[in-house]
């Protein structure tokens, strides 16, 4: 049985496939408009960017966020890969 085929038929698939390629995709476009903000701050051509939030310095705020996004990359990820995989696993033993 193919793994499409089981997204298809068993529901209980579908919510940590959708959480896993929601979580890959906020990583994706969070870490590239981090990387472009501080890019414009580096070269002096801009400030901070009004839509996100600042915590204490810049350099606090960029460590921050880079730190919540190697969280949600080596923490979160393998969460929700076990979950899909415990969920794939019941849903082939009942089969």
């Amino acid at each position: 049985m193919s793994l499409i085929a089981s997204f298809r038929e068993e529901p209980s698939l579908r919510r940590p496939g959708i959480a896993l390629v929601g979580l890959l995709t906020m990583i994706l476009i969070g870490e590239r408009l981090l990387t472009m903000a501080v890019d414009g701050v580096r070269q002096g051509s801009s400030g901070f960017p009004v839509w996100l939030p600042e915590l204490g310095s810049i350099g606090e705020t960029i460590v921050f966020y880079s730190m919540l996004f190697d969280v949600l990359k080596f923490i979160a990820i393998p969460a929700v890969l076990m979950w899909f995989a415990y969920q794939y696993g019941r849903y082939s033993a009942s089969t």
